[in-house]
């Protein structure tokens, strides 16, 4: 990539995730209205709690269809989500999934809890993923030269197969580690990189399933490399 290229992407890039910050927080604005409406009824219908929870999810999570709650179980686990935050909504849910396959009576305490702990899952989920820098942004805190990655990349073995991209994220992966432990930052960094461009290439379900693990991977890349450079 041309270094005009790479300027445009990555002005792409911020874009992308202006326009997202901007949708998270009209829709946690929005949504936040709605619950406060509802708690403020006489009467809380409990389908009326139900439809709003499943209005957040829909556009939170960019799939607006009708989904059952343990489809939505299946989604989300596709989604950077902390553990605080999975417990929660692990609660919520089978709250939830209660109304689906069983008659339960829901008073308006209930509901009233229910809408409570929904709107700190909402503020919380927004706040995760509005804050959350794009990965190539966050590779700009190693401080030392770019490097060449095309000499990585020409390491990496041939492989064929469906789980190819796989192999190859986790390969690039533990080169990232071995350099460090040979405390070569260039070559770190150059690992990274390449990483990046792997990642940069799957489609966003497999970057929502690889995303953890290559963040986990810049964090301890960046925190070895600070103790290197001391």
């Amino acid at each position: 990539m041309s270094r005009g290229e790479d300027v445009k992407a990555r002005m792409n890039l911020l874009l992308a995730e202006r326009e997202k910050l901007a949708r998270l927080s009209g829709l946690r604005r929005d949504i936040t209205r709605k619950a406060d409406f509802l708690a403020k009824k006489s009467v809380i219908e409990h389908h009326e709690v139900y439809q709003l929870i499943k209005e957040f999810f829909r556009e939170f999570l960019e799939k607006r269809y009708e989904f059952t709650v343990n489809e939505l179980r299946a989604e989300l686990k596709k989604v950077y989500i902390s553990n605080a935050t999975r417990a929660l909504i692990a609660s919520l849910l089978q709250r939830l999934e209660y109304s689906e396959y069983a008659t339960v009576h829901y008073t308006r305490d209930d509901l009233l809890k229910l809408l409570a702990d929904f709107k700190e899952i909402v503020e919380q989920l927004v706040r995760i993923h509005t804050k959350k820098r794009s990965l190539l942004e966050r590779i700009k805190g190693f401080m030392f030269k770019d490097p060449d990655t095309s000499t990585i990349i020409a390491e990496l073995p041939a492989i064929e197969g469906d789980d190819a991209y796989h192999v190859r994220i986790y390969t690039l992966i533990e080169k990232c580690y071995v350099a460090l432990d040979q405390r070569n930052l260039h070559r770190a960094k150059a690992s990274y990189d390449a990483l990046i461009g792997e990642y940069q290439l799957l489609d966003d379900s497999l970057k929502a399933q690889y995303y953890a693990v290559i963040q986990q991977t810049y964090m301890d890349l960046l925190n070895r490399a600070k103790m290197l450079t001391k």
